[in-house]
C-alpha cells in the first residue's frame, strides 16, 4: 500500500474501514466466546482485547491514513452488543427448528445493523510516517 498510495484514497478508504472493523470485531466476539480458555490463562477477555486492539491500532497508523476511534465509548458498547447477539444466535442455533431459524435470522439482522452502526462511527485521521519501515509499537 505504501508503494501505491492511491490504494489509501477514494473508495478504498471505505474498504480499509471495513477491514479494520471486521478484524477488530471478529477478535472481540471470538475472544468473548471462549471464557474457559481465558480463565485458564488468567486474564479477562475485555481487558486483554482492549490492550491488543490499542496496540494493533498503533501499528495500523504506520499503514492506513486513519484508525478506528477506540476512545469512543460507542465503539466498545457496539462490540459488547455483538458479543451478546452472538450468544443469542448460538442459543437459537442450538434450539433448532423453525423458531430457532427465525430467531437466528432476526438476530443476524440485528448484528448486521450493529456492525453498520460501528462502521459509521467517526474515525481518527493520522499522518502517515515518511519512513516506510514498520516499527514495533510495544
Amino acid at each position: 500500500m505504501k508503494a501505491d498510495p492511491k490504494l489509501l484514497r477514494g473508495h478504498n478508504r471505505l474498504w480499509i474501514r471495513f477491514f479494520l472493523l471486521a478484524v477488530f470485531a471478529t477478535m472481540y466476539v471470538r475472544d468473548h466466546s471462549r471464557p474457559v480458555m481465558h480463565e485458564a490463562l488468567g486474564f479477562e477477555p475485555t481487558d486483554y482485547d482492549k490492550r491488543v486492539l490499542n496496540i494493533t491500532s498503533e501499528i495500523t497508523k504506520q499503514i492506513f491514513p486513519f484508525t478506528l476511534n477506540l476512545d469512543d465509548p460507542r465503539f466498545w458498547a457496539g462490540l459488547d452488543r455483538l458479543v451478546r447477539l452472538n450468544e443469542r444466535i448460538s442459543a437459537a442455533k442450538q434450539r433448532g427448528g423453525l423458531v430457532g431459524t427465525v430467531k437466528r435470522a432476526g438476530l443476524s439482522v440485528a448484528a448486521a445493523a450493529t456492525f453498520a452502526r460501528l462502521y459509521m462511527l467517526p474515525v481518527v485521521s493520522n499522518e502517515l510516517p515518511q519512513n516506510v519501515r514498520l516499527a514495533p509499537t510495544w
